[in-house]
């Protein structure tokens, strides 16, 4: 599968600009202005194309961690996170990712300072430089807003990197900072000029990797959405797991699955920037908070749909609340409005897991019940009854359970690590589980 790694990085940049922003107070595009101000940092250092990648891959999923931390931080969460804990997590997190040079220790370390304040007590001297870098940007966007400071406050902003040189910035990250942050670069960071300004100072970064590895990537993004709300804290993962199966199921090969894992990871990506007060409310939802819940379609498509060769992984994944007899959510182009199998097979998933689970409205039911209120819905003619049908058969095995992975799907249906997964005939090869 080929695609813009970097136009992927920028989308879930937005989303995790906005759990900042929700969290921390964090400014809009900060994600963004940081990995530019990296990109021209490392440029001055005479850094190549694949460190400038990824220097700037790690500056917009820095705080890749917060969401998990949002989770952590109430009174029932299952623990206590500190900074340290979410610098880890992130670091996990990014390494996943397939970035043409070494980034270790880039995330880990990015709030560490010469004055050993950072989490984990450390001479940023003696961090990456990439970390020292991410960590001078980061912080300087934090105190200054920069993209909304007047370039008359740029020589009071220089004055004070000058003064944290060798004390809390190490020598190198603020030299090189001080030598790109001029008033033009000020100027190209605000809010309406600095999609553009990341679109000219990244360097292109296309990737060509089997979808099977992606569902690692796949992984990481599922669970930053779903630790967006304790109600949802395995939605979309599971939701991956029952596609993958199902696929299997219908004879697709693995890396036919594989993509419809992906799409079903990504399917709720926009609930980033919808507020947890609105997704984890008790009661019933007002109109007005009903339509900003609506949005989440759209936000997951303005996400997606510009990442090159993203597209079919787009239209899979913002279609999940599409009905057949053309209502569902709205904002959606019109060409969209035409639902393929896959399209539809993710649309009955998401019900499905959807009424399974213990949400903030109602309890979470039995398989049983699901099946009856789905095909109530077939019978409407608002999603498609023979998935329906298909969903019950493979599901009622794991309906006390949580869904098993990808591995267990392989193993139930024969396939070894090496084989290609594709079945003869749709739906003829599944067998219950243990014969």
């Amino acid at each position: 599968m080929i695609f813009r790694m970097d136009q992927l990085l920028s989308s879930l940049s937005m989303g995790l600009d906005a759990v900042e922003g929700e969290l921390l107070g964090a400014t809009t595009n900060h994600g963004k202005r940081i990995s530019i101000l990296a990109i021209m940092m490392g440029r001055h250092l005479g850094w190549n194309d694949d460190d400038l990648i990824g220097v700037a891959g790690c500056a917009l999923m820095h705080d890749n961690a917060l969401t998990e931390y949002i989770l952590s931080e109430r009174p029932e969460g299952a623990h206590a996170m500190d900074h340290g804990a979410h610098c880890l997590i992130g670091e996990e997190n990014v390494l996943y990712f397939p970035f043409p040079s070494d980034v270790r220790g880039f995330v880990k370390y990015h709030h560490e300072y010469m004055d050993k304040s950072g989490p984990f007590k450390m001479d940023a001297a003696k961090t990456p430089l990439g970390a020292q870098i991410i960590a001078a940007a980061d912080d300087v966007d934090a105190r200054y807003h920069l993209q909304q400071l007047s370039p008359a406050s740029l020589p009071d902003l220089r004055s004070f990197i000058s003064s944290k040189r060798g004390s809390y910035y190490t020598c190198l990250a603020a030299d090189a900072l001080l030598a790109v942050l001029d008033e033009d670069l000020l100027l190209s960071l605000r809010d309406k000029q600095v999609d553009n300004t990341f679109g000219q100072k990244m360097p292109k970064w296309v990737v060509n990797m089997p979808a099977v590895d992606l569902m690692n990537i796949a992984k990481v993004v599922a669970s930053i959405t779903d630790y967006k709300s304790q109600y949802t804290a395995r939605h979309s993962l599971q939701i991956a797991y029952r596609a993958y199966w199902m696929g299997l199921y219908y004879g697709f090969s693995r890396e036919q699955c594989a993509k419809i894992y992906l799409a079903a990871s990504f399917h709720d990506i926009g609930k980033l920037l919808i507020p947890a007060a609105i997704l984890e409310k008790p009661g019933k939802l007002t109109e007005e908070e009903f339509a900003i819940i609506q949005k989440h379609a759209f936000w997951s498509y303005a996400m997606l749909k510009d990442i090159e060769g993203f597209e079919e992984i787009c239209r899979w994944a913002v279609t999940h609340h599409r009905k057949l007899n053309g209502k569902g959510y709205p904002q959606l182009p019109q060409c969209y409005l035409d639902m393929d199998f896959t399209s539809r097979l993710i649309a009955c998933i998401d019900i499905y897991q959807a009424l399974r689970e213990t949400r903030p409205y109602h309890r979470g039911r039995s398989h049983e019940e699901t099946i009856r209120i789905m095909g109530w819905m077939a019978s409407h003619g608002e999603i498609d009854s023979q998935i329906t049908e298909d969903i019950d058969r493979v599901m009622v095995l794991f309906k006390d359970s949580q869904m098993p992975g990808p591995e267990e799907a392989d193993a139930h249906f024969g396939l070894s690590s090496q084989s290609a997964g594709k079945l003869p005939y749709p739906g003829m090869a599944f067998r219950p589980a243990g014969s």
